[in-house]
């Protein structure tokens, strides 16, 4: 038989477990933090002390898998945070700042690696940064040389365009073999000055000099490449709604996601143009326009790099909701137009219309096309598919990653 002192063991053993029980279930509540990981190792350690009590054992377990993955978020979210640190990074206490971070999560992923990354990406900036203090001591000195030199030879100009190219003062060396056009290897050095000013820009963060420059150095090394890497990393530190250059044009940042940015030309094309050359049935699958659109528009308009990270989009061709007009199959292209649905939904971001610009969508018939207005309002009815006196504004999803 049961004494008196069992069964008041039992009855305390019993509040201890309810105590621990009522505290794991407090602990499921409680955000990621080191506290928690605290808690779930001090609750696991209480549930072994009662270790063989009902499921005390089981419990336990439960608790230190959860400090264990409790820890695991921890560093997931130190390193995410670590990365968008780094991936907003410009300045070298910036890259500082994010390596620190990275460091707090050693061992996790490729956080050392990262780390190192921004230790080096801090390091060149530095180093810019003193060579740049250097220059411009430098860029003094020869501006008192230019002064005396003004009314000099050209082969004393294309020395003091030597020496500013050597100081790092690249726009001055710019300058000086520009005006000296064809004397001796002027020309090729003032491309490559162009690639270094690029270059020297992108370090500091300048992107849309580091572009210009870029632009400038024309097919110089692997300039056409690191023109269109700015161009992704303009577009990166804009959001949407921001004009945006790409290509030849202007264009209007209408959606984000992930790694891919939907634009639409901020200005219509110049003069009007038919959505098919023929007066008959048509879908946007057959259209002549989006023919052009991918054809003769897209290459004169971007140059070959700028197209491989235009993304074939898989364009969706609704019927006209009104008149039920059959929007045709659904197509794969580089650049179309908006249809009816997407301008409802991108709207706000517009611009003011100065022209009436053609929508792929159909209109109330298989030989119209819906369009949006001078005063942004869609025009579901739509107009003659081969009137020439509607515009056109294109667009595409770009790859900015």
């Amino acid at each position: 038989m049961e004494s008196e002192n069992d069964k008041v063991l039992d009855t305390a053993k019993e509040l201890d477990y309810q105590k621990v029980v009522n505290l794991m279930k407090c602990i499921r509540c409680i955000a990621v933090c080191s506290d928690k990981v605290k808690m779930c190792q001090k609750v696991s350690k209480q549930f072994s002390e009662l270790s063989g009590y009902k499921d005390a054992d089981e419990r336990a377990k439960v608790c230190k898998r959860l400090a264990k993955k409790t820890k695991e978020e921890i560093k997931k979210t130190i390193y995410e945070k670590a990365q968008n640190k780094k991936n907003a990074a410009k300045l070298a206490p910036d890259y500082k700042s994010a390596a620190d971070e990275f460091r707090k999560v050693s061992g996790y992923s490729d956080a050392d690696d990262l780390a190192s990354q921004c230790d080096q990406l801090r390091i060149r900036i530095e180093k810019k940064a003193v060579r740049k203090r250097i220059v411009n001591h430098g860029v003094v000195a020869l501006c008192i040389v230019a002064v005396i030199i003004v009314a000099t030879a050209s082969h004393t100009k294309y020395y003091y365009a030597n020496a500013c190219r050597a100081t790092g003062s690249y726009h001055s060396a710019i300058k000086v073999y520009k005006k000296l056009g064809a004397y001796k290897d002027s020309k090729e050095r003032l491309i490559e000055c162009q690639y270094l000013n690029g270059l020297a820009s992108e370090a500091e963060g300048d992107f849309k000099s580091a572009k210009k420059a870029f632009a400038a150095a024309g097919y110089y090394k692997d300039s056409e490449e690191q023109k269109v890497e700015m161009e992704k990393l303009i577009i990166k530190n804009s959001k949407v709604g921001d004009t945006v250059k790409l290509g030849d044009c202007d264009w209007i940042i209408l959606d984000i996601q992930n790694n891919q940015v939907l634009l639409m030309k901020k200005a219509a094309l110049p003069g009007g143009m038919a959505y098919n050359n023929d007066f008959e049935d048509v879908t946007w699958e057959k259209s002549t326009l989006r023919q052009w659109l991918n054809s003769e528009f897209l290459n004169e308009t971007f140059s070959e790099i700028e197209r491989n990270n235009i993304i074939l989009t898989n364009v969706v061709n609704g019927d006209n909701a009104v008149y039920s007009t059959d929007g045709g199959n659904d197509t794969q292209d580089d650049t179309f137009l908006l249809s009816i649905e997407e301008v409802e939904k991108y709207n706000s971001l517009f611009p003011t219309f100065k022209s009436n610009s053609w929508l792929r969508s159909p209109g109330y018939s298989q030989r119209s096309a819906a369009f949006v207005s001078e005063n942004g309002a869609v025009m579901g009815y739509g107009y003659a598919t081969t009137s020439e006196e509607i515009t056109v504004r294109p667009a595409l999803w770009f790859r900015i990653d």
